[in-house]
Parts: structure tokens; sequence; C-alpha cells
């Protein structure tokens, strides 16, 4: 009787395990679904973030001829100034000698946006008393790069100049020079960007964010950079109609967001963008065209 029971158990288990159907009938795989875009030609563009400082469109350091003591600022910060005019008095104090105070006076026409000195204080020649900086509707941007980058930046290359006092606007500007020495120490040159400051809202010292666009490539077959395969970026899948079909292409720019590809694809086939580490050479998916999801 067990092993009659036993028997029956095995069969009925059988039956569960193989199901009710036709026999032979081919068991359902549920299909992937994938994102994918349309291959189109695009710019392609490379970007460097650095971190820069504003500066006025002619900024000069105003500086004592003489050595002694400050007895008065007569021109405080935020002051305009004209060309020539007294920021600061010095008088030579040696004892025994009667001098009279002399000026420091403005190197440019503009406004004293910083003075480093106190009345009291000693300053000798070549020492910085004020900074005079001339800004209007358009100001100057410094910032370093490295000698890393440095030969891709080219004079007339724009950026996106962001600053956190107005984080819902973005200036526009372009590299006007850059220095042709690096520091010995920082391994770094200096990139000069000149601003447009509409509404004056840049003020020289801030610190600022410079989005630097080092190269681009314009009407050039192009994906998003999550099409490729990671792998060295030379295989994407391909969609025809509802199966994928892993393709070798060749790359050139790879940009912040795109990849030029170069040869491999025709622009109006469609490429799978999300889900492709999980599908086959020649697995039946399910596309999806991005921005239909």
């Amino acid at each position: 009787m067990k092993h009659k029971l036993t028997l029956l158990t095995a069969v009925i288990g059988l039956f569960v395990a193989v199901g009710c159907g036709p026999k032979g009938a081919p068991k359902k795989r549920n299909l992937q679904s994938v994102a994918f875009e349309t291959v189109r030609r695009q710019t392609v563009t490379r970007t460097i973030g650095l971190l820069g400082t504003v500066e006025g469109e002619k900024q000069a350091t105003a500086m004592s001829k003489i050595t002694g003591k400050v007895t008065s600022i007569a021109r405080p910060e935020g002051s305009w100034v004209n060309e020539d005019d007294a920021i600061a008095y010095v008088v030579n104090d040696i004892p025994g000698m009667d001098y009279q105070p002399g000026p420091v006076r403005a190197p440019i026409a503009g406004y004293v946006g910083k003075v480093y000195v106190e009345v009291g204080q000693t300053v000798a020649p070549g020492v910085p008393v004020a900074v005079v900086a001339n800004y209007g509707n358009r100001v100057t941007v410094k910032a370093r790069i490295s000698d890393h980058d440095l030969r891709f930046v080219k004079t007339g290359a724009p950026a996106d100049i962001s600053v956190t006092a107005f984080s819902d606007t973005s200036f526009t500007g372009r590299v006007t020079a850059v220095t042709p020495v690096l520091d010995q120490l920082s391994r770094t040159a200096t990139v000069e960007l000149t601003v447009n400051n509409t509404g004056r809202k840049l003020v020289p010292g801030m610190a600022c964010g410079v989005q630097l666009t080092l190269e681009q490539k314009k009407d050039v077959i192009a994906l998003p950079r999550i099409a490729l395969f990671t792998n060295g970026y030379t295989r994407v899948a391909v969609l025809d109609d509802s199966t994928a079909r892993f393709r070798d292409v060749t790359t050139g720019l790879v940009g912040d967001r795109l990849i030029e590809v170069t040869s491999g694809l025709e622009p109006g086939e469609h490429v799978v963008t999300t889900g492709k580490e999980r599908i086959e050479d020649g697995g039946r998916v399910i596309p999806v065209e991005v921005g239909q999801r």
C-alpha cells in the first residue's frame, strides 16, 4: 500500500510540473521591455567645470610710492574714483622729519572694490593699498585650468558662468586670453573670459563656476552615452522590429551626454538605451521609445 501511495504522489507531481496543456506546447517566456532612441545627427559637446573669480573689465591695484603710515582713507570701498584721484594718504614717519601726507592715487577710473589697509598701518612701495575695478555690462572672469586640458582651450570658445547669488541665472562668456606659461607649482594656466553682465549682477570678487566648452562637433551621428556598452564604447544593441541584435561600432568624440559614432550606424535606426544589459543577442524584446513610456 505504501508503494502505491508513493507512485501516485510521483505521478501527480510530474503532472503538475509538466502542466495541463497540449503535449509538446512551448513554455511561454516574459519578454523584456527596453527603451530605445532613433539614431540622428546631433551636436556633440565636451565641457569642463572650472572655478573662477569675477574681475572688472578693467582692474588695477593702487600702491603707495613711499614708506609710511596711512593717515586717512579718502575713498572707501564702493566709491567711484577717476584716474589719479586720491584713495588714501600716507605720511613718512621718520623721526625728526616733517613730511606732508602723500596721496595713493587711483591707477584707473572705476569703483574702489577693496581697501587692504587701515588708518595707522605702515605701508611701503609695492604693497597693495586698494583695488579699483571698472565694470558695467561686461566683466572678466579668470579661472585655472590643468596642463592636461590646456591644449583644448581655444580663443573664442563659449562658456556658461554661474554664481550662487543668482542660482536661477546663467551668464554667457567667451575665452579672450590664455596664459602661455604654466604655474610650476600648480601645473595650471589662467584662462580669461569676457562675460556679459546685463543688469550688472556680477560684481568683482565673486566666486563663480565656469562650464567651458573644450571640444564640439556639429551635425554628426550621435547617441546618448548610455546607449553604448561600457566596455570601451564599441557595441550597441540595434532593434530589428522586436528583435535586438548586437552590433560593433566605431566612436569618435565622447561628449558630456552624447557620443559620436563614426561608423556602424545610420540615421533612422533604433538603438536600445535602457535594458540592454538584460537581453541576449537575437532575443525578442518589447521596444518602448524614449519619451513614450
